[in-house]
């Protein structure tokens, strides 16, 4: 899952301050639900990948990938991701979505599970008719060179230069705007970046840390804007409010308490008992006091380009990157 790429100086997310994080896990502990999570990913994305066919319902595949990712015993870090054609990321099925998978084009499967809020981000693109070979494979070898490269003392912007020069040699474009991330517990998108051009202000990575390298390619201009229009994600603003409607209380109640602080889908309301209804109140009651964040669907600035993604997470070693989410 992304964001549009800021500098960490301007985006220091925290976990929601209400949710109860326990404590006490040793680094053998943390590192064992991070591959674990990492594990249960790639097997949800794997076979999501394997089901996206021309027809085939959206709402109907980010329902099995919700109903998997708990059967494994993990739970979405960020709603699926099931982004088609221009929309670069952040669409994931409403309760009531009708898209279907298009006959052509390339679909993105991004993918995030969690376990005691232990994160794990992964995403994969489908070529549905086999004409698009070329941007996805740019996207593939970004971020494979890049998992390569990173190691502790290494800065951001530098293999941010590289992905860039990778994805140049594919004549397609990388998108400025977008970018892998660090990820801290109960945070999906921690404040360091790991963008796909070049940056002489990246940031140094540490010892310990965990990264998604997350890699964006375009058959255009290499440029996305939001959508204003197309919000299918959620979260929990970490400001204190009040809301007053019973629909706002209960929605903020499954943000912080149910999705852990982290993004949301409106669909996922139906598992805690709100109706569509109570729950489209409830996110309007909760925008109106600032208590929920949008996310944006991202789009490509023309309509006609095609994007690809791919991605995966790791743990900084001494020696390099230790993925979780082969």
């Amino acid at each position: 899952m992304n964001i549009p790429h800021t500098h960490p100086a301007r985006y220091q997310p925290q976990a929601h301050p209400g949710v109860k994080i326990e404590t006490g896990y040793t680094q053998k502990e943390e590192y064992a639900k991070l591959h674990e999570a990492g594990k249960i990913a790639a097997e949800v994305r794997n076979y999501i990948v394997g089901k996206v066919k021309p027809g085939v319902s959206v709402l109907d595949l980010c329902r099995e990938a919700d109903d998997m990712l708990r059967k494994k015993g993990a739970l979405p870090s960020f709603p699926i991701n099931i982004s088609i054609n221009d929309d670069a990321a952040h669409y994931t099925s409403p309760s009531n979505g009708t898209l279907i998978i298009p006959d052509s084009g390339v679909v993105k499967i991004d993918v995030g599970a969690h376990i005691e809020g232990y994160i794990s981000d992964t995403a994969e693109s489908v070529d549905l008719d086999g004409s698009y070979k070329n941007l996805i494979e740019a996207t593939r070898d970004a971020t494979e060179t890049a998992i390569k490269l990173i190691k502790p003392g290494t800065l951001t912007g530098n293999i941010g230069g590289v992905i860039e020069q990778v994805i140049n040699k594919y004549d397609v474009k990388p998108i400025r705007e977008l970018s892998g991330h660090l990820v801290e517990r109960f945070v999906v998108h921690a404040g360091k970046t790991v963008p796909c051009v070049g940056d002489f202000r990246g940031d140094l990575v540490e010892l310990g840390e965990t990264y998604a390298i997350e890699t964006f390619a375009s058959t255009g201009q290499g440029s996305i804007h939001a959508d204003l229009n197309k919000i299918t994600i959620f979260r929990a603003s970490p400001l204190r409010v009040r809301a007053r409607s019973k629909a706002a209380r209960k929605v903020l109640n499954a943000a912080i308490n149910d999705f852990g602080g982290m993004p949301f889908a409106e669909r996922w309301l139906e598992n805690v008992g709100l109706s569509r209804g109570e729950s489209l109140r409830g996110l309007r009651d909760l925008k109106a006091i600032g208590g929920i964040i949008e996310y944006h669907v991202l789009k490509a600035n023309d309509p006609l380009d095609i994007v690809s993604q791919h991605e995966h997470t790791m743990i900084i070693k001494d020696n390099g990157a230790e993925v979780t989410t082969r």
